[in-house]
């Protein structure tokens, strides 16, 4: 008896080797997102801002440009397209994911939230917690200072406006703004504006 609860808990437990493994690939991924908002940061040395992120589990596509300083916490999982600025101050709040797509422009201070909580009982509301996907598809242009809500897609073609609060999906080709955010007009695919 005593044998089969002690396999059990060795079971349940990780390996050790596997312990460190994990906190040292969060110390590298803290150590170099530390030199990106530090030493790198700003609008040059894309390249090496491109390979750091790359080296670190966040896929950089093909001329991608990351200004810096962002935020990305230890847990959640980005990864960005091809032809990509973001801007500065790019921020991911929770531990959920964010799939940018190719050709978009992320404008400084954008926040995508990707966590939350179910609403708990009395004696403490904020309950379990939730980790949910926020995609942002090609061709995209996202407003300074926008804050994007999890599990939602930004559909082909968008631009969200400054200041936006996008908390559903939105159309494909269509300009969103305001609080939260409302489909203004939709754009010409072809539109020069």
């Amino acid at each position: 008896m005593l044998r089969i609860q002690f396999s059990y808990r060795f079971m349940q437990e990780p390996h050790p080797h596997v312990i460190v493994m994990s906190r040292m690939k969060r110390i590298k991924r803290a150590c170099t997102i530390y030199l990106i908002n530090t030493f790198l940061s700003g609008t040059h040395f894309y390249s090496i801002k491109r390979s750091l992120l790359n080296s670190i589990g966040i896929p950089c596509g093909k001329d991608t440009r990351v200004v810096g300083p962002m935020f990305l916490g230890n847990v959640s999982q980005v990864s960005f397209g091809d032809g990509v600025w973001v801007g500065r101050e790019f921020k991911v709040y929770g531990n959920g994911s964010v799939l940018i797509g190719n050709n978009i422009d992320i404008a400084p201070d954008v926040a995508f939230v990707t966590g939350s909580h179910e609403i708990g009982d009395s004696r403490r509301r904020a309950g379990e917690g939730l980790s949910y996907q926020i995609a942002v598809r090609d061709g995209c242009w996202i407003g300074a200072r926008s804050t994007i809500l999890g599990n939602t897609t930004v559909r082909e073609g968008c631009v969200i406006a400054a200041g936006a609060m996008v908390h559903r999906s939105t159309d494909a080709d269509s300009l969103y703004g305001g609080v939260p955010a409302k489909l203004i007009r939709r754009l010409d695919q072809q539109e020069n504006k």
